[in-house]
């Protein structure tokens, strides 16, 4: 994983002054609650990957990266105010180590967060050192990206109440979830460093696919991970009915008799107090007999291979592109992210 390690290394040292722009943004201002929330997720830290998507793809368009440091942060934005809505919607306490920001000032203050966020992604925006027209053309990204990410959580929340999910109607949801937002990183990117059409278009597919096999492999990880890399019991998604593309492979191929069985157990401990660990402990047989349904089937094989065959044709996009360290530093990404064992 050495090459991985020198990538993010290189990820920390280009985001410092996309973290200084971001906090120059929100400072700790008055009403002291409102900033305080807002700051929570920014402080926690993160890879910052989003805001490195769009600095390299500014650079793999030949353009000035420093133009790129209020989209970056823009982007950031985006991301964070997601987190922020999709941590109350789900009621979770933690976040990235720490308790979330509804768990600390409440939901009403965590919702005007969240809106605040939002905000200051268009007030970046504003004061991106490009022309008219591309801010013009940034804002219509963020707002179509903005628009497939609430698309995207609605169609979640939606399978929630149904047993079974297809194939397309996932990839739809999470092409909304997170590929939207890996796009617009990247398109945006693009376009503070070109007006090269067919440049923009490579790094909007290479976005695209990128963020899509970016959550199928955090699924495939919830099956096949070793637990203390994983930081959370194997298996977490089907105790708590999450649909996810293997989910979707198994019910367009299983028998009545296994879809029956594997529904006893999926979805059967969401929302269990007792925690993820005792949970774990309890039911560990059932789950292993749901993994065991979901191998029988080929839908572990198969979410893998789909995420990889996306990152193989992100980066054949990138090859319109002229070669540099920034075109090989997302290419390098793209592989990382269906990779990992984390």
């Amino acid at each position: 994983m050495g090459k991985y390690n020198e990538l993010f290394a290189r990820v920390k040292g280009l985001v410092k002054n996309v973290d200084k722009v971001i906090f120059d943004l929100i400072p700790e201002g008055d009403p002291r609650s409102l900033y305080k929330a807002s700051r929570h997720y920014p402080l926690a830290g993160g890879k910052r990957v989003r805001p490195f998507v769009v600095i390299r793809a500014t650079e793999a368009v030949g353009g000035d990266p420093e133009k790129a440091l209020y989209p970056a942060a823009a982007v950031e934005f985006i991301h964070n105010y997601s987190l922020v809505h999709d941590d109350i919607m789900d009621m979770d306490e933690l976040r990235r180590g720490r308790p979330t920001v509804h768990k600390v000032w409440g939901v009403n203050m965590a919702i005007l967060a969240g809106d605040l966020l939002f905000s200051k992604a268009f007030e970046a925006v504003a004061k991106a050192e490009v022309s008219s027209e591309k801010k013009a053309r940034i804002l219509e990204v963020l707002v179509k990206t903005s628009n497939e990410l609430c698309e995207g959580q609605a169609l979640d929340i939606e399978f929630e109440t149904r047993d079974e999910v297809t194939v397309e109607e996932y990839l739809r949801m999470i092409s909304g979830k997170t590929g939207a937002l890996f796009d617009g990183s990247a398109t945006i990117g693009a376009i503070v460093g070109t007006d090269n059409e067919e440049y923009i278009k490579a790094l909007s597919k290479w976005g695209r696919n990128v963020g899509i096999a970016f959550q199928i492999w955090d699924d495939v990880l919830d099956l096949i991970a070793d637990e203390e890399k994983l930081g959370k019991p194997v298996g977490s998604d089907i105790r708590k009915g999450k649909k996810t593309l293997i989910v979707s492979h198994f019910f367009d191929n299983a028998t009545d008799e296994d879809k029956a069985e594997f529904l006893r157990v999926f979805g059967k401990y969401a929302g269990d107090a007792k925690g993820d660990a005792l949970i774990h402990e309890d039911v560990m047989g059932e789950v292993a007999r749901a993994i065991e349904l979901l191998r029988k089937y080929g839908s572990i094989d198969y979410a893998a291979e789909y995420a990889k065959k996306l990152v193989r044709e992100a980066n054949e996009a990138l090859k319109v592109l002229p070669e540099s360290e920034a075109r090989k530093d997302l290419e390098l990404l793209a592989e990382f992210l269906v990779e990992r064992e984390f």
